[in-house]
């Protein structure tokens, strides 16, 4: 009997000995994604303590709590993530907002409640730099953490509606904004939970104001203006009638032509803040142009709140019926990308180390002489294959990606690397670039 214990005791210990030693191999990590690619399943995130970008893996076994899918899992989520020691996330949970039922207004009834004409006021919680980008049609912007200080921008009817938004699901400043407003007297706040992110995917207008886009008149935004025949627009805007977006639109339909491939102007870069000018910001050409941008896979395509009408009452700078119908755009240099005409001379010379971070079957419908192929999800794998000394450019299909691998290698010690920000088949068909 007493061996039995012993032996029972032994067993104990065992188990408890390999349960300790699971818990100091895994860490929890928290984060905010800045870019995942579901592909690849590697996501780079932003610690709100540290304020350090890292990267960490998942895989299909990875446990995934307070999502459906890991579609779920989009730039901007919070979410709480246990790693092992191979960085690896064994679990994810979304950090959802917690908010009772009555406080929450859904997407439907607030657009419903907008096109009523219902008087409502929509702040938005973010911060202002990103309310500039493109907001709610009539919002207000209310950053959470300057409300307090500032409730001269609520309305002094404290028995009005009043709708926060901030940018999603695990966003905590539209509840922060609610709990102000309350606080403060107001007895109808809520707060939209779905945000910013769910209005877009609906195909919802969003505005950016006047104000905003007359300092920003510059190479790094695409206005077009789509009326049918304008005698004066914006300044720096270029011509495209919505009419003609319909019938290129129903045209590709017709073709199947793949929806990631439609550009308006030839412009490559989907992340281009494109600002759409009709005479009114509802008219009906601002509306088609809008939902067919967006449908093109645009993902910041707006609406300039006021259309024509106001900029020109505004008298805000403009240019007369001989504006332009060539696209002149250039994209602003992020961190680490490399310029065009350094990434054509490299794959036509040889005169940099290319890396191509996309999957074996991608890079089988051609690739560079030359380049190597190491797949994002094996790059940390492979670092004896990365020179330390001599320019090394990472590049992919569009340049998230590469974003990725650019991040990853900078925090293991590589100085010597860039990326290609823009789309890899573009820039090859654009100059001449020979794939193998």
């Amino acid at each position: 009997m007493l061996t039995t214990n012993r032996m029972i005791a032994s067993l104990l210990l065992a188990v408890t000995l390999l349960t300790v030693s699971i818990a100091t191999s895994a860490a929890e990590v928290t984060g905010k994604i800045q870019s995942i690619i579901h592909s690849s399943k590697v996501i780079q995130y932003l610690n709100p303590k540290t304020k350090e970008v890292k990267v960490l893996k998942y895989t299909d076994e990875t446990t995934l709590l307070e999502a459906d899918s890991f579609k779920d899992l989009t730039v901007n989520t919070k979410f709480k993530a246990v790693v092992n020691d191979d960085n690896v996330a064994t679990q994810i949970k979304r950090v959802l907002v917690k908010l009772p039922p009555e406080q929450v207004i859904d997407t439907d009834t607030l657009a419903d409640l907008m096109d009523e004409g219902k008087p409502i006021f929509i702040g938005d919680a973010r911060p202002l730099s990103v309310y500039n980008a493109g907001h709610l049609p009539t919002a207000k912007a209310t950053p959470s953490n300057q409300l307090k200080e500032n409730l001269d921008w609520l309305p002094s009817d404290k028995e009005m509606l009043l709708v926060f938004y901030c940018g999603g699901v695990t966003c905590p400043l539209s509840p922060a904004a609610l709990k102000i407003a309350v606080a403060a007297g107001y007895t109808n706040v809520k707060a939209y939970v779905e945000g910013f992110p769910a209005w877009k995917a609906d195909v919802y207008p969003s505005h950016v104001n006047p104000e905003w886009m007359e300092k920003n008149l510059d190479i790094h935004h695409v206005i077009l203006d789509v009326r049918e025949n304008p005698t004066s627009s914006v300044k720096g805007a270029v011509h495209v009638p919505a009419s003609q977006l319909v019938t290129m639109h129903e045209q590709w339909n017709a073709e199947k032509f793949a929806v990631g491939k439609r550009m308006v102007m030839g412009l490559r870069d989907k992340k281009a803040p494109v600002i759409i000018v009709a005479d009114m910001d509802n008219s009906d050409e601002a509306i088609e142009a809008f939902e067919i941008l967006t449908f093109w896979k645009y993902k910041n395509a707006v609406i300039l709140k006021g259309g024509m009408q106001e900029w020109t009452l505004a008298k805000r700078p403009t240019q007369d019926e001989d504006f332009s119908t060539e696209l002149v755009y250039e994209k602003k240099m992020a961190p680490g990308a490399v310029e065009e005409s350094v990434f054509v001379t490299a794959a036509k010379q040889g005169d940099a180390t290319i890396i191509d971070v996309r999957n074996p079957d991608e890079v089988a419908s051609g690739h560079i002489k030359g380049s190597i192929n190491i797949p994002l999800s094996e790059l940390d794998e492979q670092l004896a294959k990365v020179p330390k000394e001599g320019l090394v450019i990472l590049h992919c299909e569009a340049g998230a990606r590469a974003a990725l691998g650019y991040t990853l290698l900078s925090k293991k010690g590589y100085t010597n690397v860039k990326y290609l920000n823009d789309s890899f088949k573009g820039v090859v068909a654009d100059n001449g670039i020979g794939l193998l």
